[in-house]
């Protein structure tokens, strides 16, 4: 059974967004991260373009080229969208014994700049402690949910 590192899992699942994905190698047991740059410019590449690349570039568009023609040795970790910090908070809001502070906090989710909103109410009712240990316990199911549906044990 291949191991990963716990923290290598929620680090990856901290730092998701949109412009790239994370993904674990079986072989060399490293999470790595493509953004969507680098997995464009590999599906165009020919080793005159890769050449002409800063190293850091280089290094990046190759990492991508790896992960298309060996996809094999990849695990994709999960995305932003399989994280879904927005419903990580309403369920956080529902767990809230105060009814008032919970209906507040689901109120601050609403419309553009939500995220911002929560984080300000949080702070403002004080329960900002709460809720990143409540984000924190999310985070680390998933990551342990991943390494289970995946076969990989925690290396402690």
């Amino acid at each position: 059974m291949k191991k990963v590192k716990i923290e290598d899992v929620l680090q990856a699942i901290e730092l998701a967004n949109d412009e790239g994905n994370y993904y674990y190698n079986k072989v060399t047991g490293k999470i790595i991260y493509i953004d969507d740059e680098a997995r464009r410019m590999a599906e165009d590449y020919d080793e005159d373009d890769l050449e002409e690349l800063l190293e850091w570039q280089r290094d990046d568009v190759e990492a991508a080229i790896d992960v298309e023609e060996n996809w094999d040795n990849y695990i994709s970790l999960p995305s932003k969208f399989d994280i879904n910090e927005y419903n990580i908070m309403v369920q956080f809001c529902y767990s809230l014994d105060n009814d008032k502070t919970s209906n507040k906090l689901l109120n601050a989710l609403s419309g553009k700049g939500a995220f911002r909103r929560f984080k300000d109410a949080a702070i403002r009712f004080n329960v900002e402690k709460k809720w990143y240990k409540f984000k924190d316990d999310k985070f680390k199911k998933i990551a342990l949910d991943w390494c289970s549906d995946n076969g990989l044990e925690i290396n402690r």
